[in-house]
């Protein structure tokens, strides 16, 4: 039986953003603010993190980074809402500039507004109004380096992109006292 819960498996998966609003608000006593809240909490489950192509209704689409694309009959299903329900809620977030939706043949492009200022990498109109990538370097905080040969040439297959490479942990028993203590044992 393969183990799922390994700290290799934990560094491999990846990991969502989602802003603490969204997920207090999903146990919140109003249904109305418990059922936009798991919503938006969805919507930032199924984003792409990085662009890459998406193959929906036998189409090919690109797809970039706080994006996805869904069909909406489907998504209001999967939350128990009729139509004008579903309508209601996705106006409300499109008026209070949280997603764009764009229409896509069989279904619709949702973006995440603000995508990257929420998941703290800098977007390129933040670099181009502010002077380039240099600029934008220089005025984010610095990043610390990449340790254990992490490098960027890693494929995730959910979204056929190239990403982060995450080496095998290899640990050395022989350092940990609990094992040196069976060791000494036989």
């Amino acid at each position: 039986m393969k183990k799922f819960y390994t700290m290799e498996n934990f560094l491999k998966s990846g990991y969502y953003n989602i802003p603490r609003v969204i997920v207090d608000n999903e146990q919140s006593s109003c249904e109305k603010t418990a059922l936009r809240a798991r919503i938006l909490s969805y919507f930032y489950q199924k984003v792409y993190f990085a662009k890459g192509e998406v193959m929906f209704n036998g189409r090919r689409y690109v797809c970039f980074r706080g994006e996805f694309i869904a069909r909406q009959v489907e998504l209001a299903q999967y939350f128990n809402l009729d139509r004008k329900q579903w309508n209601r809620i996705m106006t409300d977030f499109q008026s209070e500039s949280i997603l764009k939706i764009e229409r896509v043949r069989g279904g619709s492009r949702f973006s995440i507004v603000g995508y990257d200022c929420i998941v703290g990498k800098k977007s390129a109109q933040y670099k181009q109004a502010n002077g380039g990538d240099k600029a934008a370097e220089e005025a984010a905080p610095k990043a610390k380096k990449a340790k254990l040969g992490v490098s960027v040439e890693n494929y995730y297959p959910e979204h056929h992109v190239r990403g982060c490479y995450i080496p095998k942990l290899e640990i050395d028993l022989s350092k940990i006292p609990e094992f040196q203590e069976k060791n000494t044992d036989k």
